[in-house]
């Protein structure tokens, strides 16, 4: 059965955005009112019960912000650190954990079961079957999850530690990828709607331990209900062809750097060096997000480290 393609170019600024973004911060960042500030601080010794019920006006804050800033805007929370600077940071990890489910319920990440995941470099590498919250690698920009039959709706990031050097986050609109491709040819866009072998690689998703359950085939692009959806991670599919041993066709590898080469083209970036306490969630269905690589120049003590949630909510 052919698939529901985009033929045309949208030009919707809350969904095929580029750098400028950033030239105006208040489009995706935010800090949390004094009222919400206050309702946390009444409330500090029910942080770590993580009952969303405690925080009404908190709750209400943080819903309509995804309304305004994820579903209807640009795709992208970022919460300013500054807000929690008279907290702790065990208070602060419990913040972010209650303004998750908030937004939604917390999928687990492995196959321990593993909700809230530590970002930060263990020596390993994507090309030797380490997953990208393990290594200190850049570039590569990616959806979460699309080893996973359903994507997470939303990407939550707590930023602990930044790096000592490097480390910057990068976000770009899928529909501006899109866009892009459609503009060379429809002829480029057509492989990408097509299935993809995913690598769920050891450890990564709950069911991984036969050969039947190792790959999933999937479209980086889908087209329903007149939404853009995308997963990526060209490593994942890389290896999943390899695992299948079935070799990619010289056109899926020409639309597949083609998505790399428009990614990293930095006129379609929005750029953001995360500091401590910042909380970032975005759009995974509709924003490719990555890094530049990063160093950690102080030893263990201070090594970066982010806290990633994925959530899965309604974003219709």
């Amino acid at each position: 059965m052919k698939k529901n393609m985009l033929k045309q170019t949208i030009t919707d600024n809350n969904l095929a955005w580029d750098k400028t973004l950033g030239e105006n911060p208040s489009e995706f960042m935010v800090k949390l009112s004094p009222e919400s500030i206050d309702e946390l601080n009444l409330n500090i010794s029910n942080l770590q019960d993580k009952c969303i019920n405690n925080f009404p006006l908190l709750s209400n804050e943080i819903k309509s912000l995804k309304n305004e800033k994820i579903i209807h805007g640009a795709g992208l929370l970022l919460i300013d650190g500054n807000t929690f600077s008279g907290f702790s940071r065990s208070e602060i990890k419990d913040i972010y954990e209650i303004i998750s489910m908030i937004l939604g319920r917390l999928l687990e990440q492995d196959t321990k079961g593993t909700k809230i995941i530590k970002i930060k470099d263990r020596g390993k590498s994507l090309s030797t079957g380490g997953r990208y919250h393990q290594t200190k690698e850049g570039g590569s920009f990616h959806t979460d999850g699309p080893h996973y039959m359903q994507l997470p709706n939303i990407l939550g990031i707590l930023c602990v530690n930044p790096a000592s050097k490097g480390g910057v986050s990068k976000f770009i609109s899928a529909y501006t990828v899109h866009n892009e491709i459609l503009k060379i040819g429809l002829d480029k866009l057509e492989p990408l709607y097509e299935d993809f072998f995913f690598d769920k690689r050891e450890g990564a998703a709950p069911e991984v331990s036969t050969k039947e359950t190792r790959i999933i085939a999937k479209p980086i692009f889908d087209f329903s209900n007149d939404e853009l959806s995308c997963r990526f991670l060209k490593d994942y599919i890389i290896s999943g062809h390899e695992f299948e041993n079935v070799h990619l066709s010289t056109s899926q590898k020409i639309s597949l750097d083609l998505i790399g080469d428009i990614a990293n083209e930095t006129k379609n970036q929005l750029s953001y060096n995360l500091k401590t306490n910042d909380m970032v969630f975005s759009d995974n269905h509709r924003l490719f997000h990555g890094r530049t690589s990063f160093e950690d120049l102080n030893g263990n003590s201070n090594k970066r480290e982010l806290l990633r949630v994925w959530i899965k909510t309604n974003l219709h």
